[in-house]
C-alpha cells in the first residue's frame, strides 16, 4: 500500500513537471510572436516563414508532454484501482 501511494505521488509530481513543460512551451512561441512584431515583422510571409519552425516545435514540444501525462493519468488510477485507493 505504501508503495503504490509513492508510485501515485512520484507519478503526480511527473505530471506536474509535463503540464509545466507544455505551457513554457506555449509561452516560448507566444512571446516569440509578440517578439517579432515589436521587431517590426508585419509582412504575413515573412512572419510566418520566421514563426513556423519555433510555433511547430512548440507545438509539437505541448503535445506530447500532454499526451505522455494523460497516459500516466490512466497509470495512476490503474494503481489505485488494483490498490483499493481513493
Amino acid at each position: 500500500m505504501e508503495k503504490a501511494k509513492k508510485q501515485i505521488k512520484t507519478l503526480f509530481i511527473v505530471r506536474i513537471c509535463l503540464w509545466v513543460i507544455a505551457a513554457v512551451s506555449t509561452g516560448i512561441w507566444i512571446w516569440y510572436s509578440i517578439k517579432l512584431h515589436s521587431d517590426g515583422i508585419f509582412d504575413p510571409y515573412e512572419y510566418a516563414t520566421l514563426l513556423r519552425p519555433i510555433f511547430y516545435t512548440c507545438l509539437i514540444i505541448a503535445i506530447v508532454a500532454i499526451c505522455i501525462s494523460f497516459l500516466l493519468r490512466k497509470i495512476t488510477v490503474e494503481i489505485k484501482r488494483q490498490n483499493n485507493i481513493r
